[in-house]
């Protein structure tokens, strides 16, 4: 009789359980309509900008081993003049570099240490920019934004998409929009005064289980005058040149 009874309860409580879950299945992933369309017209706009400057104030989190976080603050200036002209000059708590593309070549220098690389060079920036991530291992902030109005912008990465509200960065009015993906969480803030310029970005890293952000805060200068000069990559008095890690191990 025992056991018929604790049969009974069990078949109850695993009904219980199995109705409770038919009741509330997990929420389904969605994407708004205008999430998509707010990147798309965010990439159009940018593909469009031919000469530009932007100054990003990034903070990015690093975890150390017995996970605590530390801020890391820093700028990253780009000069831009498309298709085939960049300069980075990347200064944080930790690193300085300068990147120089010409069109021909692209250079990363090390001020601090007074050394620099330099390699050949796709003729577009945003290939440039991929090739120095994926051969040598050099990412920079932002660098996707050269992605976005593109056949490459990663809209089939977003699984799911929503307006998170309205909101002011720098003043500036924005709506601000939330994304996910497989291994990433996206913010975006995308000026809604004049031009779709993305005004703020915060990035949060899935793959890592400590989920660092990184978010940088955009000041835009569109139609920049920007001297050749700016382009051409020039050694400090005593600078060693040196090859990049990958480079070396090819040869």
């Amino acid at each position: 009789m025992k056991a018929d009874r604790l049969a009974a309860t069990t078949a109850t409580f695993l009904l219980l359980v199995a109705g409770a879950m038919a009741k509330d299945p997990p929420p389904e992933p969605r994407i708004e309509p205008a999430s998509v369309e707010a990147l798309k017209s965010m990439g159009k706009h940018l593909q469009e900008l031919k000469t530009f400057s932007l100054r990003a104030t990034t903070t990015t989190e690093v975890v150390l081993d017995n996970d605590q976080k530390l801020e890391i603050g820093g700028t990253a200036t780009y000069e831009v003049r498309r298709p085939d002209r960049l300069r980075i000059d990347l200064a944080t708590d930790s690193v300085h570099g300068e990147l120089v593309y010409d069109g021909k070549t692209i250079v990363y220098a090390s001020p601090d240490q007074n050394v620099y690389a330099q390699v050949p060079a796709p003729p577009t920036i945003k290939d440039t920019l991929s090739e120095a991530a994926q051969k040598y291992n050099l990412a920079f902030p932002l660098a996707d934004l050269f992605s976005w109005g593109t056949d490459d912008a990663p809209l089939d990465l977003i699984k799911e998409g929503f307006l998170v509200g309205h909101a002011f960065v720098n003043g500036k009015e924005a709506e601000h929009w939330a994304y996910r993906g497989v291994d990433q969480d996206a913010e975006v803030w995308i000026a809604t005064e004049g031009v779709p310029l993305p005004l703020k970005i915060s990035l949060v890293d899935k793959d890592d289980l400590t989920r660092p952000r990184i978010t940088s805060v955009l000041e835009w200068t569109e139609n920049a005058t920007i001297g050749e000069d700016v382009f051409s990559f020039k050694p400090a008095d005593g600078a060693s040149k040196i090859k990049f890690l990958a480079e070396g191990a090819a040869k």
